[in-house]
C-alpha cells in the first residue's frame, strides 16, 4: 500500500512538472505581447458598438423589373462607391444591373451567402472585440463603417478592402472551402483554405485597416517586404490575442508545423543566397507573395514563408524592446535596424 501511494505521488509530481513546463513554454511563447489594462480596455468595450450594413440583402431585394427608383433610395443608405450620383438615370448601367441580378449564378451565390450568412451576429461581437483592442492601440484611430456585399466570386481581388472611413466585406469570399463555386471558378486550394467565416474579422484588420498605420513608404528590398509583411501579423495578432497563431497568418495546422519547424532552415537560405537585400522581383514574390508554397523548398511548405518570418522578428525585437509602442514600431521604415535589434536567431526544431 506504502508502495503504491509512492509510486501515485511519483506520478503526481511528474505531471505538475510537465504542466509547469507546458504553462512555461505558453508564456514564453507569448511574452511578445504586451500587458494591457484590463479597466481601461474594459471602458473602451463599452463604447464599441458597430453595425455591418448588408448592402447585397438590400440589393437583391429590389424590383429587378423597376430598379431606378430602388436605386435612388438605396443611394441615400450607402456610400457612391455602391451607387453612383444618378446611375439610376442611366439606361445602359441599369440594364447591367438587370442582367447581374437575374444571372442564374450570382443568384445561387446570393443564396449560399444568404444560407451561411442569415445574419451577422457573431462577425459583428468579434469585430468589436477586436476594435476595442485597437482603440486601445491606437485611441486616436476612426471606426470605419462595415458593409458586407456580394459582387460575385473573384478570388483576383480582396476579399476585405477599406476606402476612406468605409470597410467592405466580399462575403462570397466566406463560404467555407468545399463550396462548389471556389472549385469551379479555378481557385487553388491554398487560397479557399482561407475562405472560411474564422477568418472574416481577422482579415478586416489584417487586410485593410492595417494599411492605415504603416508608413506610406512602399518596401524595396525582400527584407523590407519581410518586415512589412511581419508588421501586419504582429498587428493582427494583438488584436486577436486569443486567436491561434495559425489563423492570424492564415495557415492550416500542418502548414503552421512546417513553418515553426523549418523557419531556420529557410531564413539560412536567404542569408546564404545573399537575397536578403535582393530587389527582384522573383526573390519577393517567392518569400512574400500569394503561393502555393514557398521556393525552393518543397510543396509542403506554405506560401509566404517571408511574412511568416518577418512576423517572428517583429516579435523578437519588441520582446527585446517593450518600450517601443505599436503605433511607432509600425511607423518605422528602417528595417535593417529592426532586424538587428531583434537578436532574431531562429534554430531548427
Amino acid at each position: 500500500m506504502k508502495k503504491k501511494i509512492i509510486i501515485s505521488s511519483a506520478a503526481l509530481i511528474i505531471i505538475a512538472i510537465i504542466v509547469g513546463i507546458v504553462v512555461i513554454i505558453h508564456n514564453r511563447t507569448l511574452n511578445h505581447i504586451p500587458k494591457v489594462n484590463k479597466t481601461e480596455l474594459s471602458t473602451i468595450k463599452k463604447n464599441i458598438h458597430i453595425e455591418i450594413k448588408r448592402y447585397e440583402i438590400d440589393l437583391f431585394s429590389l424590383d429587378v423589373n423597376n430598379l431606378a427608383p430602388g436605386l435612388e433610395k438605396l443611394s441615400k443608405k450607402y456610400p457612391s462607391v455602391f451607387i453612383p450620383e444618378g446611375v439610376w438615370k442611366n439606361p445602359q448601367m441599369i440594364k447591367q444591373l438587370q442582367s447581374f441580378l437575374q444571372d442564374p449564378i450570382i443568384q445561387d451565390i446570393y443564396k449560399n451567402v444568404m444560407d451561411v450568412y442569415p445574419n451577422l451576429d457573431d462577425i459583428t461581437s468579434e469585430i468589436e472585440e477586436a476594435l476595442s483592442y485597437y482603440k486601445y492601440y491606437f485611441p486616436n484611430a476612426t471606426i470605419p463603417t462595415f458593409y458586407s456585399l456580394v459582387p460575385g466570386i473573384d478570388f483576383m481581388s480582396p476579399s476585405v478592402y477599406a476606402i476612406e472611413d468605409s470597410l467592405f466585406i466580399n462575403l462570397d469570399m466566406y463560404l467555407g472551402q468545399k463550396n462548389k463555386y471556389y472549385n469551379n471558378s479555378g481557385m487553388p486550394l491554398f487560397i479557399s483554405e482561407r475562405c472560411d467565416k474564422k477568418f472574416i474579422a481577422i482579415d478586416c484588420f489584417k487586410k485593410a485597416l492595417v494599411y492605415k498605420h504603416l508608413p506610406k513608404q512602399n518596401p524595396v528590398s525582400l527584407l523590407d517586404n519581410i518586415i512589412y509583411e511581419g508588421k501586419k501579423l504582429y498587428f493582427t495578432e494583438l488584436l486577436f490575442p486569443d486567436k491561434p497563431a495559425e489563423d492570424i497568418v492564415g495557415y492550416n495546422k500542418e502548414k503552421f508545423t512546417w513553418a515553426e519547424n523549418n523557419q531556420a532552415d529557410v531564413w539560412n537560405y536567404i542569408i546564404q543566397k545573399n537575397i536578403l537585400f535582393s530587389t527582384e522581383e522573383k526573390n519577393i514574390t517567392n518569400y512574400v507573395g500569394e503561393m502555393p508554397f514557398t521556393k525552393p523548398f518543397s510543396n509542403k511548405s506554405p506560401g509566404r514563408m517571408g511574412a511568416y518570418i518577418g512576423w517572428q522578428i517583429i516579435r523578437s525585437y519588441v520582446k527585446s524592446h517593450p518600450e517601443v509602442s505599436l503605433e511607432s514600431l509600425m511607423l518605422n521604415t528602417d528595417s535593417q535596424d529592426i532586424l538587428n535589434k531583434s537578436g532574431f536567431k531562429p534554430t531548427k526544431r
